[in-house]
C-alpha cells in the first residue's frame, strides 16, 4: 500500500510540474498574441486606405479584360458581366 501511495505522490508532483509548465507557456503565448494585437492596432486610420488601393488594383484588373467576380475570378471577359459590374460598384 505504501508503494502505491509513492507511485500517487510522484504522479501528482509529475503533473503539478506539467500543470506549471503548461500556465508558463499559454502566458508566454498570451503576451505574444498581446504583441500581436498592439500592432494590429497601431495599424489604426490605415485600413481605409489599404481597402481603396484593393479596389483600385481590382478595377484595373477587370480593365485589363479579366473577371473579378466569385463566379468567374481570374478569367478573361468577353464582354461586360453583371457580377463583376456589381462588385466594381459596391459601396
Amino acid at each position: 500500500m505504501t508503494e502505491n501511495l509513492q507511485e500517487l505522490k510522484a504522479i501528482i508532483r509529475a503533473l503539478v510540474i506539467e500543470v506549471g509548465d503548461i500556465k508558463e507557456r499559454i502566458e508566454h503565448l498570451e503576451n505574444q498574441g498581446l504583441k500581436h494585437n498592439l500592432h494590429k492596432e497601431s495599424l489604426v486610420g490605415k485600413p481605409m486606405l489599404i481597402e481603396f488601393e484593393n479596389y483600385e488594383n481590382i478595377g484595373r484588373i477587370y480593365k485589363e479584360g479579366y473577371h473579378v467576380c466569385n463566379v468567374a475570378f481570374g478569367l478573361t471577359r468577353d464582354g461586360e458581366c453583371l457580377f463583376c459590374n456589381a462588385l466594381l460598384n459596391k459601396e
